[in-house]
């Protein structure tokens, strides 16, 4: 069983109170007490309990990832979002605890304040404003320090980090309109809100500034609760009458499944059709062509809600945290020069 204060008060002879506060440092303890105290916990290996410190401190030096998405939709982006986040966390002597199973559960995310498991939490893809900002009130309410992200939150009392999808989209467009493009599809995920409309935003701009005519007809919907949406978006355009010579897809996954649906119908990419995507995962630079796509910097993205959240929670700001930061393009070979311009 592991040594106790007890236990060395009795080998010492020394009251349990005496020992704990030669172990704590107290000043109201002789120097030459303190130093035979600590001799003897380092000889006999005594480890002080981390539930009773952090009692003491009402602390538990844990902080909460909530995930608020299907985890199983996000794991590549998780894989590049946690190690910035450890990182941060473990150099502050913190631990990062993962929760996947808050999906749509406000009465999850509650318990979980209430227990004080975590001294504070980052929710992951949060729910539609209104919902964010009520569950932003509860956390407030709870007096659980919290940060969203990856997405901007328009509401200037919550702390966000995100991604300038903005000018990802921008980017994209601008770089298949200097490739010749006219014809430029472009997938939306209107389930993930301020995302979809950044980028959305970005990619009407990017065809405004250089003359080109927004066409409806280019931009579909998808829904993810689809089991088959990467396929459902990829034929819409090809059954366009006049079809994109080039398309933007959401994310890096349907983009790469495009890539093998063009193969598959005989599509060459990207002399028959360019094809991109967003995020920049791993994965996006294995393909065949490789993935032209806008390269999120997830890790840093990481880094920067854990130490906005140790802020909140040293409370050494009460003003909201709000970081958005900028997007890198990544051409590769999956986009080419349009051989018909």
């Amino acid at each position: 069983m592991p040594l106790t204060i007890e236990d060395l008060s009795n080998r010492l002879g020394i009251s349990s109170s005496t020992v704990s506060k030669a172990l704590n440092d107290r000043p109201d303890v002789a120097s030459a007490t303190k130093a035979r105290v600590v001799r003897a916990a380092r000889e006999l290996g005594y480890q002080p309990s981390a539930a009773a410190r952090n009692l003491r401190r009402q602390r538990t030096n844990k902080i909460g990832l909530v995930v608020t998405y299907p985890v199983q939709r996000v794991s590549d982006f998780l894989s590049e979002l946690i190690p910035g986040m450890a990182s941060v966390a473990e150099g502050a002597e913190y631990n990062l605890i993962l929760y996947t199973s808050m999906v749509g559960s406000s009465e999850r995310i509650k318990n979980l304040c209430r227990s004080r498991e975590v001294d504070g939490v980052i929710i992951a893809w949060p729910p539609r404003l209104s919902e964010t900002v009520a569950l932003s009130q509860l956390l407030t309410d709870e007096e659980m320090p919290h940060i969203f992200l990856p997405r901007r939150l328009p509401h200037e009392g919550i702390s966000y980090v995100a991604a300038d999808h903005v000018q990802g989209a921008r980017l994209l467009t601008q770089h298949l309109i200097a490739l010749g493009h006219r014809r430029i599809g472009f997938e939306r995920l209107p389930e993930v809100y301020e995302t979809d409309y950044d980028r959305h935003a970005g990619y009407a701009q990017a065809l405004r500034q250089a003359g080109i005519p927004y066409d409806p007809a280019l931009v579909i919907a998808a829904d993810s609760q689809d089991a088959d949406y990467d396929r459902r978006s990829f034929a819409a355009f090809q059954a366009l009458d006049d079809a994109p010579s080039a398309a933007l897809f959401f994310t890096d996954p349907v983009a790469i499944k495009a890539l093998s649906l063009a193969k598959a119908r005989g599509i060459r990419v990207p002399q028959d059709l360019s094809i991109a995507g967003f995020d920049g995962i791993l994965s996006s630079g294995v393909t065949e062509p490789a993935l032209t796509t806008v390269r999120q910097p997830t890790s840093k993205m990481g880094e920067l809600a854990v130490e906005s959240l140790l802020r909140l929670i040293a409370a050494e700001s009460s003003e909201a945290q709000q970081r958005t930061l900028p997007v890198e393009l990544i051409a590769r070979g999956s986009t080419g020069q349009n051989t018909e311009a």
